[in-house]
């Protein structure tokens, strides 16, 4: 499993690894929330290029950041979702919180 996070100002990007899952997700929201803290993080986009699967512990891991960077006023997007993530995105009600691209603009950040 191999997660990469950049910093880019007020700005988290997470590049997920093939599997979201509750064997990772403690893991990443270890990190991640560590990087929310310690950069001053305000907006998160989730990158899942390389994402093949999710499960209820993604979910988690979406609606747990989005808490932390709500309290900020920041938000979160998600980006290079294939069709299934799609679906699960979609049945599980996250695009209610989140906001999807296919390419993120970093430039309004």
């Amino acid at each position: 499993m191999e997660v990469l996070y950049e910093v880019r100002g007020e700005n988290l990007l997470i590049y997920l690894p093939e599997e979201l899952d509750h064997h990772n997700a403690k893991t990443i929201t270890e990190q991640s929330d560590w990087y929310i803290v310690s950069n001053q993080i305000k907006n998160i986009i989730f990158n899942f290029k390389r994402t093949m699967f999710m499960d209820s512990s993604g979910i988690g891991v979406i609606m747990g950041r989005y808490k932390l960077v709500k309290k900020r006023g920041g938000s979160i997007t998600v980006t290079n979702i294939n069709n299934s993530i799609d679906r699960i995105f979609t049945i599980s009600g996250l695009y209610k919180i989140v906001s999807k691209t296919e390419t993120p603009s970093l430039v309004k950040w």
